[in-house]
């Protein structure tokens, strides 16, 4: 009962987010808390309210808008993506629900209540430590996406503070989160000493261990030194890496097939952070961008023709650009030399290029087949129809940080490190060193090349918004209207940030809209 009542005490909370602009929450009383968090069953239980939030807000949908804008495409079949995509403010209005930080600022309120009340716990310093090191990690990654997404946002780090917040700057932002992340590191142990309430060894990939939190603050201290423009991040960046990289605990997958088959359906030996699939909530589970390529052979119920009829398609024309290699004049001694990950990501293309019928139906577009675990329906409509995919939400694989890495490498002009990360994943790709970084065949910006090879690498994964943005590749990697129309000043002003959903304007008279959606609405 108490486990319940804690329960509904949040989902109070949550109301309360909901209805206001994300910052009024329930000041602590006596009558709310004086009788929880006693018992370490009392703290998981509302950690586990935390982490359901934080799953179906920072790994699935609320994160969705970014992450659909920066994937490779070659045709959309929507007019109101087309819009997006090169951003008519039509489609990036307040009024829509991807644009609310409410969910956002849920899981920062839900880390703040464990911190104020966690010394109430009758438990060993060692466990309160744990748990305070998770509330660090959760509000830490928390107020990063919102940073990434937003820009500029209000820091609320105290549940009882109900007053009207103004928004910090972008840099106050990412500097709490660095520093909670800092704390987390501290304070959570390595992933072979991870302990649950029972004493029981936790082995799942998403709770939060000290690699983990490493493996956030490389992505973080990017992102800021970026941003920012704080060059000694880099080399933290690069030590956060190092930390996850050499770790005994991750290894990279044997090849792009196996990345297919093992990575991407989750608890592989690359995986590092990654929420588990849950088919009971099958309406929050993993979201990919690959969803809105998916269709024939994933969906059991098209057939090749309907590749047409897609939210968003590619050319094989674009594959063979992407990842070099036909298998005629690619095969010696019976091995395939090409980009692997091109026989991998995508069904059979170069069979259908062979068999014109098959060809013909496909339009010349190419079939996604990187993510190919799904659900299928059970009730009488859906039944053996797609639904979602089945797949673990991957935040970090082994690649990503590689690669990440390398371009933190090519930053600090280290570039000999920098190439042999690069070479790492060609030499997975390829199976063999022939495709080594070249300057002389492929030019001399390293930073760039490895941008490229992180598109082709983690295409789908929801990385490649992100990384343009990191980059300053907003010009070329983009639409045409970011490349003739969108100028530096506009990026200034916010541009490549959400806009603020328009709850976080109630009852907050402090809160202002960025400058560059303001001066559209």
């Amino acid at each position: 009962m108490k486990a319940n009542k804690i329960l509904f005490i949040l989902s109070i909370l949550w109301g309360c987010f909901a209805c206001t602009d994300g910052l009024e929450v329930i000041p602590e009383n006596s009558v709310t808390f004086e009788n929880y968090f006693k018992t370490e069953k009392d703290i998981e239980t509302s950690l586990n309210a935390l982490r359901d939030e934080f799953r179906s807000t920072c790994a699935f949908n609320a994160n969705k808008t970014p992450i659909d804008l920066g994937f490779v495409h070659d045709t959309l079949s929507s007019t109101s993506a087309q819009k997006s995509f090169n951003w008519d403010a039509s489609q990036f209005t307040p009024i829509y629900v991807d644009f609310f930080w409410n969910s956002h600022y849920a899981i920062i309120c839900y880390a703040n209540i464990l911190l104020e009340n966690i010394d109430k716990a009758e438990i060993t310093q060692d466990r309160k430590d744990y748990y305070i090191g998770l509330a660090h990690f959760y509000r830490g990654f928390t107020y990063f996406r919102i940073a990434q997404k937003w820009g500029e946002a209000p820091l609320q780090t105290d549940s009882r503070d109900i007053s009207k917040k103004a928004k910090s700057s972008v840099a106050d932002i990412l500097q709490f989160a660095l520093d909670e992340t800092n704390l987390a590191i501290k304070l959570l142990p390595l992933r072979d000493g991870l302990i649950d309430a029972n004493g029981s060894q936790v082995t799942d990939k998403a709770t939060p261990s000290k690699e983990i939190a490493q493996a956030l603050k490389a992505d973080l201290c990017a992102w800021k030194a970026a941003i920012n423009n704080e060059p000694e991040l880099w080399q933290e960046a690069i030590n956060a890496a190092n930390f996850v990289i050499d770790s005994c605990h991750y290894t990279l997958a044997t090849d792009p097939e196996e990345v297919c088959t093992k990575v991407l359906p989750g608890g592989s030996d690359e995986g590092i952070f990654e929420i588990k699939f849950n088919y009971v909530e099958a309406t929050r589970n993993p979201w990919t961008p690959m969803e809105e390529f998916v269709t024939f052979p994933i969906r059991p119920e098209d057939g090749r023709g309907d590749i047409k009829y897609c939210y968003a398609r590619m050319f094989e024309t674009t594959v063979d650009k992407m990842y070099p290699g036909h298998f005629e004049g690619m095969i010696a001694e019976g091995v395939y030399q090409g980009d692997k990950r091109r026989l991998a990501y995508f069904y059979d293309l170069d069979t259908i290029r062979k068999n014109a019928e098959w060809h013909a139906l496909a339009e010349g577009y190419a079939y996604p087949y990187k993510f190919r675990k799904v659900q299928l329906g059970t009730t009488s409509w859906s039944q053996g129809k797609f639904e979602c995919f089945a797949c673990d939400h991957i935040i970090y694989r082994l690649a990503d940080l590689i690669l990440l890495r390398a371009e933190c490498y090519a930053r600090i002009n280290k570039n000999d490190l920098a190439t042999k990360d690069l070479n790492r994943i060609r030499e997975r790709a390829y199976g063999n060193r022939s495709h080594d970084y070249n300057a002389a065949t492929e030019g001399s910006d390293l930073r760039y090349i490895i941008f490229k090879e992180r598109e082709k690498e983690l295409l789908w994964e929801g990385k490649r918004w992100y990384d343009i943005v990191r980059n300053g590749y907003w010009k070329t990697e983009l639409s045409k209207f970011h490349a003739t129309q969108m100028t530096q000043q506009d990026v200034d002003n916010g541009a490549l940030y959400m806009p603020v959903g328009y709850p976080a304007f109630n009852e907050n008279s402090l809160m202002t809209q960025n400058k560059y959606w303001q001066a559209r609405y």
